[in-house]
């Protein structure tokens, strides 16, 4: 069982709910829905792959596209029946600032493979499936930054992300009332040593945004 996600299920019929977190400077973001493809996300489970009872607290975590925000989309909205080729964000955030809701939050998107949250409680992580490695997806929420043209490749650093992108990502993660010690990103989760992501990540402006709102 899972605590501590109110989010919404997505779309949005309205640009604010009732009970949403608003900001003192009553920023709100564009808002989308682009569905994912079911085969590109599941449940949450209640219990492991070996029948144990998980009970963890939400985390979010933070990753970058890569590419642009429309193959990430494309790929999300393609039917995948493999496992192994299957992916998801629960929402996305354009270079404009657009939130793209892409997976309800009550659902397990999957964003992060073999992986672990080292956090207050020490390390966190559910095998659902006994023929994959375990992973922070059952209790994550998954965001993405659209990456700069210059972004899109392998280098180990590009120019950053727009102050909307901060903007709508600070307004994204008060949503889930997760606090600062169990917000991360794909690159601290991931335990294959390959994804970096989001690199040239400004957590001081993000954070700084962040606490303008009352979580």
């Amino acid at each position: 069982m899972l605590r501590g996600m109110p989010l919404p299920e997505p779309p949005f019929p309205e640009p604010i709910l009732p009970g949403t977190t608003a900001s003192p400077s009553g920023y709100v973001p564009r808002q989308e829905s682009a569905p994912a493809h079911p085969t590109n996300y599941g449940e949450r489970f209640a219990q492991d792959s070996d029948g144990r009872l998980v009970s963890n607290d939400l985390i979010v975590v933070i990753h970058e596209t890569v590419g642009s925000a429309s193959s990430a989309i494309n790929t999300f909205q393609t039917p995948h029946p493999r496992d192994e080729d299957q992916v998801s964000y629960h929402s996305l955030i354009k270079r404009d600032g657009t939130v793209v809701y892409i997976v309800p939050p009550e659902l397990r998107a999957f964003g992060a493979g073999s992986s672990v949250f080292e956090g207050p409680n020490g390390p966190e992580t559910v095998r659902t499936n006994p023929a994959f490695a375990s992973s922070v997806n059952n209790f994550a929420y998954h965001t993405s930054l659209e990456s700069p043209n210059d972004g899109r490749g392998n280098s180990s650093r590009h120019s950053g992300y727009t102050e909307a992108q901060y903007q709508s990502l600070a307004w994204v993660v008060a949503q889930t009332h997760v606090p600062d010690n169990r917000i991360t990103t794909h690159r601290a989760v991931d335990r294959s040593g390959t994804r970096r992501d989001p690199r040239s990540f400004n957590s001081q402006r993000f954070i700084e945004l962040l606490h303008t709102y009352s979580r």
